[in-house]
């Protein structure tokens, strides 16, 4: 969920989408979610294609909420995403890497770790990298 543009004249003439990859053998997946606000469709996505194993989801570029929450979601629409769509393991996206909004580039991590946290998931269901960072 998202507006877009390619051109001054084209307001949501396109649009954004997710994508997964799937594989049969063995059975892997993963999705991107893209750039998005939060909405009921990602129950679907799970229903369609999910489980998975790995999904990108975002969590960053939500302030101020009056204005971004309909194009960005914050750490705790993605951690909601993520339950939505039955991500084993998640990876966070679209955050900590240029002050595109109001909210602090440290945020996001921070406030997603509280909801994992808050929510009784373990740390390592949705994780955080920084610049460079391997995960393995």
């Amino acid at each position: 969920m998202h507006w877009s543009a390619r051109g001054v004249l084209d307001r949501c003439r396109t649009l954004w989408g997710s994508w997964a990859v799937t594989s049969q053998q063995p059975r892997l997946s993963f999705w991107f979610a893209g750039d998005t606000g939060y909405c009921p469709v990602f129950k679907e996505v799970r229903q369609r294609c999910g489980p998975f194993d790995l999904a990108a989801i975002p969590i960053g570029a939500y302030e101020p909420r009056w204005f971004m929450r309909p194009q960005h979601v914050n750490a705790e629409e993605g951690l909601a995403i993520h339950r939505d769509v039955g991500a084993r393991v998640s990876l966070a996206i679209h955050c900590c890497t240029w002050a595109l909004t109001d909210e602090a580039l440290d945020e996001p991590p921070r406030r997603l770790h509280e909801a994992l946290e808050e929510s009784g998931c373990h740390r390592d269901e949705f994780v955080t990298v920084r610049h460079g960072e391997k995960v393995v």
